[in-house]
């Protein structure tokens, strides 16, 4: 893997202020502080991913005499929302330079791209291009070739090819 240089770190401090909760103020009730408690342990639990989801993908890829620990799973857990959030941070970074405020999947595959996981992109992009065109057809769309995206050379960007 390859993390550019403060890269690693500006993403896990974007993904971590994120669930930041600040201070109570000093002129709260009790009620009140404990309501923003309350608050907070939701924000922490929701920025994992559910265990059950975890479970059945690891369960895909191991043998069925093999049982998972409930470490493993936990382990597993952080790792997959640390992987979500550095991703999602690199492309948020790049909406907010062009001045867009919703991420596309080009941002996300661009984000891939500049972090050191390129070796990704391919099977991504095909898989994008099918998830497309199934819509496209559940849309009913006349458009039988659907949306493409493919790599601009010239600038390392992805790009709509319709």
């Amino acid at each position: 893997i390859v993390i550019r240089e403060g890269g690693f770190t500006n993403a896990v401090a974007a993904a971590t202020n994120a669930v930041n909760i600040p201070a109570a103020p000093t002129n709260a009730t009790p009620g009140e502080v404990n309501q923003e408690q309350d608050q907070g342990v939701k924000r922490e639990a929701d920025q994992y991913m559910p265990t059950t989801n975890i479970t059945r993908i690891m369960r895909c890829v191991v043998p069925d005499h093999v049982k998972i620990a409930d470490d493993a799973k936990e382990a597993i857990q952080v790792c997959v929302s640390e992987f979500i959030n550095f991703i999602t941070a690199e492309a948020n970074n790049r909406c907010h330079r062009d001045y867009r405020k919703t991420v596309t999947p080009e941002d996300v595959l661009a984000a891939m791209m500049s972090l050191g996981f390129g070796d990704y992109i391919e099977p991504l992009i095909v898989f994008l291009n099918k998830h497309r065109a199934q819509q496209d057809l559940e849309r009913g769309s006349m458009n039988q070739l659907g949306q493409f995206v493919r790599r601009d050379d010239d600038n390392g960007c992805f790009v709509h090819q319709q």
